[in-house]
C-alpha cells in the first residue's frame, strides 16, 4: 500500500492499474503550488535572518574588543597607582629628612617648602590615579561577578575572561538569538525542500499496480493510501491442511500445484510457514508456500490445487477398538504406550477407519513401541506396568501404506 507524505491534490498519474513498475520509477505527482510559495518565503527569512545573525556577531564581537580595552586600561590604572604611591612614598621620606636637617639648620627654609610642594603633587597625582581606577572597574569587580552569580577565578586570565563574559552577556544572548532564529527557518526550508520531494511519489519496489484508490485532481491527506503495488517475482499460495496430515510437514517441503488458468502447467514451490495455530471449526492449519514467478503468470486471488510430497513412509496400525480413548472428534483418539521407565503415557493419533472391533489408526509411532490393549478407561496417566505382565506382542504393522 503506497501513501502519500505529502498533503494536497494529485496533479497528474504517471502509471496506472495493471501496469508494471520498478523500484524507484515515478508513479504519481502532488500539486506543490502552496509548498513552493512556502519555500520562497521561508528562503527570503532565511536570508533575512542570516544578516541579522551576522549583525548580532559583529555586536558581540565589538562589544569583546571594548571590554578588552577597558580591562588593558584598569591595568594600565593600576599600575599607575601603584606608581603614584611609590613616588608619594619617596618624597614623604626626603620631606622628613628635610624637615630633621632644617631643625639643624643644614637646609633652608626654601629647599624644605619645595620639597614640601613635591609632596603635595605627589599625593594629587595618587589621588586622581585612584579616583580614575575606581571609575574604572565599575562592572569589572569581584562583586560584580558574584551579583551574576559567576565563580570568582584565582587566575587572572581566567578572571578577565569571566569579566569579559560578564560585559558581553547582552550582545552574547543577542547573537544566540539570532542563530536560534536562523537555524530555525532553515530547519522549515530542508522540510519543505523534502516535501517538495516527496510530492513526486515513485516506487519502493518492483511490481504491478493492482489497485488505484485515487484519481486525478482528487485531495489526498497524509498518510492516505493511493495504490497497491503487488511485487509478483515471488508468491505466496495459502492451504488449509487436515490436522491429521500436520506431521507429515517440513519446511522447504516441496510443493507441486496448478491453477485454473493454466490447467496443463504444473507450478513449483516449497512450504514456507506452517501455522501454529489449529482452527478450531474446520480443525486445519494454514501453510504457506512460496514460488518463484519469473513470468509474472501467477496473480493474486488465484485458485491453485497444490500436491506436497511427502518423505514420510506412513504406516497404519490395526488395534482393538477398546484400547483407543476417544478423541476432540471421531478423527482422533489417544492410546497409552509404556516408557523406558514402565510408566503408561497417553498419546495422541488418528483414526483412519473402522473394521468391527478394530480401527486402523497412525501418528508418530515405533514398530517396537509397547501399548496397552483391552479396555483402558479406567487407566490413570502415570500407572507404572508390572514387569511381569507386559505382554510381549507389540503394536505389529499390520497394514501399511
Amino acid at each position: 500500500e503506497i501513501t502519500s507524505k505529502v498533503l494536497g491534490r494529485i496533479e497528474k498519474f504517471v502509471k496506472e492499474e495493471g501496469d508494471n513498475v520498478k523500484k524507484g520509477e515515478e508513479r504519481a505527482k502532488m500539486e506543490t503550488l502552496n509548498l513552493e510559495i512556502q519555500l520562497q518565503k521561508d528562503k527570503a527569512t532565511l536570508e533575512v535572518q542570516s544578516k541579522q545573525k551576522d549583525l548580532a556577531e559583529a555586536k558581540f564581537n565589538l562589544a569583546r574588543q571594548r571590554v578588552e580595552r577597558d580591562l588593558a586600561n584598569i591595568h594600565k590604572a593600576e599600575a599607575d597607582v601603584k606608581d603614584a604611591k611609590a613616588i608619594k612614598e619617596n618624597v614623604e621620606r626626603s620631606a622628613k629628612n628635610k624637615k630633621v636637617l632644617t631643625d639643624i639648620g643644614a637646609v633652608s627654609e626654601s629647599e624644605l617648602k619645595n620639597i614640601q610642594t613635591s609632596l603635595n603633587s605627589a599625593e594629587i597625582t595618587l589621588f586622581k590615579a585612584k579616583k580614575n581606577l575606581s571609575n574604572l572597574i565599575i562592572g569589572y569587580r569581584d562583586e560584580d561577578l558574584k551579583r551574576a552569580n559567576i565563580p570568582i577565578p584565582k587566575d587572572p586570565s581566567k578572571k578577565d575572561e569571566a569579566f569579559v563574559g560578564l560585559n558581553t552577556s547582552i550582545e552574547r544572548a543577542e547573537l544566540e538569538m539570532a542563530k536560534a532564529n536562523y537555524f530555525s527557518t532553515q530547519k522549515n526550508v530542508e522540510a519543505t525542500e523534502l516535501l517538495l520531494k516527496k510530492s513526486t511519489i515513485k516506487s519502493p519496489l518492483e511490481g504491478i499496480i493492482a489497485t488505484k484508490s485515487k484519481y486525478q485532481g482528487e485531495a489526498v491527506k497524509e498518510g492516505e493510501a493511493i495504490f497497491v503495488i503487488v511485487a509478483t517475482d515471488q508468491v505466496l499460495i495459502k492451504y488449509n491442511i487436515n490436522e491429521s496430515e500436520i506431521w507429515k510437514l517440513k519446511k522447504n517441503q516441496a510443493v507441486e500445484f496448478t491453477v485454473d488458468a493454466y490447467p496443463e502447467k504444473v507450478f513449483k514451490g516449497k512450504v514456507h510457514i506452517i501455522g501454529a495455530v489449529i482452527d478450531p471449526q474446520s480443525r486445519t492449519v494454514e501453510v504457506k508456500v512460496i514460488s518463484d514467478n519469473p513470468g509474472n503468470e501467477l496473480k493474486p486471488g488465484m485458485f491453485s490445487r497444490g500436491h506436497i510430497k511427502s518423505d514420510a513412509k506412513e504406516k497404519i496400525y490395526l488395534i482393538p477398538k477398546d484400547s483407543v480413548l476417544p478423541g476432540d472428534n471421531q478423527e482422533t483418539g489417544y492410546i497409552f504406550t509404556v516408557n523406558k521407565s514402565g510408566l503408561l503415557f497417553k498419546k495422541k493419533v488418528f483414526v483412519v477407519k473402522q473394521q468391527e472391533n478394530l480401527l486402523e489408526i497412525k501418528g508418530e509411532l515405533k514398530d517396537d513401541e509397547l501399548i496397552a490393549l483391552g479396555n483402558v478407561l479406567d487407566i490413570q496417566e502415570g500407572e507404572s506396568v508390572d514387569p511381569n505382565i507386559l505382554p510381549k506382542e507389540k503394536a505389529t504393522d499390520n497394514l501399511q501404506k
